[in-house]
């Protein structure tokens, strides 16, 4: 029970204070970024680390998809339903089978909420918004969670000093 109440009050902080930050830096949506922290905040560093880098890599190839098929064929269901199914192909050939529906998420997003500016302008702002929602729950993370940090901080000094010592 202690650690869901932890758990509860670090995704609260997390949330608010990213809210509050989004606001200050004036993004567009900032409640994408709001959500984005919720989502990979996680229990333990480590596991907030692997979901925040599959929602990036899986938030960036579905902006790009998605700018792209709304640059070229125009909000129609027919150039959706090619951009759905071709993020999940592309994620399937990249190996990054735990980002694609992250990634389809995104292309629904950047498509079905473009309308108002220009697809490319639509997709930067996606990724930022989410980007910037992880970054702030990575920190949250690290913050509530440093005993991991400073582990994974110590084990690459020393990789890195073993690499150059030769």
């Amino acid at each position: 029970m202690k650690a869901i109440i932890k758990q509860a009050f670090i995704t609260a902080i997390t949330a608010v204070s990213c809210l509050y930050l989004a606001q200050w830096f004036k993004l567009p949506q900032s409640f994408w970024a709001v959500m984005s922290a919720i989502v990979v905040m996680q229990s333990d560093a480590k596991a907030t680390i692997s979901a925040s880098w599959m929602r990036v890599v899986g938030t960036f190839v579905g902006a790009l998809v998605g700018g792209l098929f709304l640059a070229l064929g125009g909000y129609h269901v027919w150039s959706f339903g090619l951009g759905l199914g071709l993020v999940v192909l592309v994620c399937a050939v990249l190996r990054l089978i735990e980002s694609y529906r992250i990634a389809a998420v995104t292309v629904a997003i950047v498509m079905l909420t473009g309308n108002s500016s220009s697809p490319w302008t639509t997709a930067e702002y996606r990724f930022l918004e989410v980007s910037f929602g992880i970054l702030v729950a990575l920190f949250f993370s690290a913050l509530f969670n440093p005993v991991y940090v400073y582990q994974r901080s110590c084990d690459a000094a020393i990789k890195f000093y073993n690499k150059f010592k030769k």
